[in-house]
């Protein structure tokens, strides 16, 4: 049995050591963060099936499964509604009927397109993905296996909504519809794009006033739009039918909701300087200023908000690290004491929904 105690100390360490690695050439950067890549999904991979939310049922489906020598299009997946990812499962099927192995090639293709990401677009990239474990791991590489997937290869082909690729983009939402629902929330970003419109400093302030004034007193509302949405029960139907434990199982004192808020006005304030370091700066702003609404806006519904506004939170791997930037490099030491508390409390924050962390833990 592994004590809990080593598992914080673990990240800790590795927080510290991700410092060091950031501050490498290039080069040796890019080793380290595909190293640090291959051990994440390897730690995902061979998680305890049977003691991992939604794992069992992933286990269920891929036990049954045909091979792709007896797949027909008239096979349905066994707990969830995407052909797409099933026809995955199905590819994999036919090599290997070990489940320890499948779980490992989605984690290793997860965590491919999540190194492609950082690499490309996070200043510190080993940092980013001390956000990553720390926000979004636990719950989606070692549970939400099919959001985590669609989620790594939006974020890694987002240069193609800087590079005003518009097709392109949308094939790769259409692909990852099939892997999971919830990628039209890749929607806004694409016809923000189109438009060729940036959010203003002005409309995020007035629009998150709007978001929690929604949320405060017409949050009935909301929940109704929500449990009559038949997208919301494809995508999480468990989590919005009345009597469910988890359905209305937040308010805004979620303390994600103003975590996101503060980095999203920290980020908007700082536009002037931060514009001028990275031509991904609006495309990341558009992206999480629809997250941080998605998650005021819908909080009753806890985890269908969680759910819907992960997948452009999960450009803090890039925002901090700008953040952060804005410092001198001899005036970091507070920055990053500040960040990696925050992180270590958040990590600690999503401790019980992942209910246990890599094999045994006491």
């Amino acid at each position: 049995m592994i004590p809990k105690i080593f598992v914080f100390v673990a990240y800790v360490a590795f927080f510290l050591f991700s410092i060091a690695a950031d501050g490498q050439r290039k080069k040796m950067q890019n080793y380290i963060l595909l190293l640090s890549c291959l051990l994440m999904a390897y730690f995902a991979g061979t998680r305890d099936q049977m003691r991992w939310g939604d794992t069992p049922a992933y286990l269920d489906d891929f036990l049954w499964a045909n091979d792709i020598f007896h797949y027909s299009l008239l096979d349905r997946p066994n707990g969830y509604v995407e052909g797409g990812y099933h026809f995955l499962v199905v590819i994999i099927k036919t090599f290997t009927d070990n489940p320890t192995i499948y779980f490992t090639v989605i984690s290793l293709l997860t965590f491919f397109f999540i190194f492609r990401g950082l690499q490309r677009y996070s200043i510190y990239p080993m940092l980013g993905l001390c956000i990553y474990i720390s926000r979004f791991m636990l719950g989606r590489n070692m549970m939400q296996i099919r959001a985590c997937l669609a989620i790594a290869i939006i974020i890694s082909f987002t240069y193609m909504v800087k590079e005003k690729k518009w097709w392109a983009y949308f094939l790769v939402l259409l692909l990852c519809y099939q892997l999971h629902h919830s990628s039209l929330v890749a929607a806004p970003l694409l016809l923000l794009g189109v438009l060729n419109y940036n959010v203003s400093r002005k409309q995020i302030y007035v629009g998150l006033i709007i978001s929690f004034f929604i949320a405060q007193f017409f949050g009935g509302y909301v929940r109704n739009i929500v449990g009559n949405s038949e997208w919301a029960m494809d995508m999480a139907s468990s989590y919005i039918q009345e009597g469910s434990e988890k359905a209305f199982s937040n308010d805004l004192t979620n303390p994600v909701i103003w975590f996101q808020t503060i980095v999203l006005l920290m980020f908007t304030y700082n536009e002037d300087r931060l514009k001028k370091m990275t031509g991904y700066y609006f495309v990341y702003r558009n992206a999480y200023f629809v997250s941080t609404v998605i998650l005021i806006v819908m909080c009753q519904y806890a985890v269908v908000a969680a759910r819907t506004s992960t997948l452009f939170a999960t450009f803090e791997c890039m925002i901090i690290p700008y953040l952060l930037a804005l410092f001198p490099k001899k005036e970091r030491t507070v920055p990053y004491a500040i960040i990696g508390v925050g992180l270590t409390l958040l990590f600690i924050l999503n401790w019980p929904s992942a209910l246990l962390f890599i094999w045994n833990i006491e």
